[in-house]
C-alpha cells in the first residue's frame, strides 16, 4: 500500500508539474528571445567572421558558435527548469523511509 501511495503522489506531481512547465515554456521563449538572444547575436554580424569563414576554407565557425550559443542558454535552462524538479521530487518520495 506504500508503494501505491508513492505511486499516485509521484504521477501526479509529474503530470501537474510538466502541466504547469508548458504553461510558462511560452514566457520563456519571449524572455529569451527578447533579453538573452538577440543581445548576445550582435557579435556575430560582425565582418570578423566572414573574413575567417574565407581564411577557413568556407568553414563558417560563426554559424556554430550561434547555434552553440542557442542551445546552451536556450534548451539547457529550459529543460533542467522542466526535470530537476521532478527529479529531486521523485528522489525525495522513493528514497524517504
Amino acid at each position: 500500500m506504500k508503494k501505491l501511495s508513492k505511486f499516485a503522489k509521484s504521477f501526479l506531481f509529474v503530470s501537474f508539474w510538466l502541466i504547469i512547465s508548458s504553461y510558462l515554456q511560452q514566457y520563456w521563449n519571449t524572455f529569451h528571445w527578447e533579453y538573452i538572444y538577440l543581445n548576445l547575436t550582435t557579435i556575430f554580424d560582425k565582418e570578423f567572421w566572414y573574413v575567417l569563414e574565407r581564411y577557413l576554407f568556407g568553414l563558417d565557425v560563426g554559424y556554430w558558435l550561434e547555434e552553440y550559443l542557442k542551445f546552451m542558454s536556450y534548451e539547457l535552462p529550459k529543460e533542467a527548469f522542466k526535470y530537476l524538479p521532478i527529479y529531486f521530487f521523485l528522489k525525495c518520495i522513493w528514497i524517504k523511509k
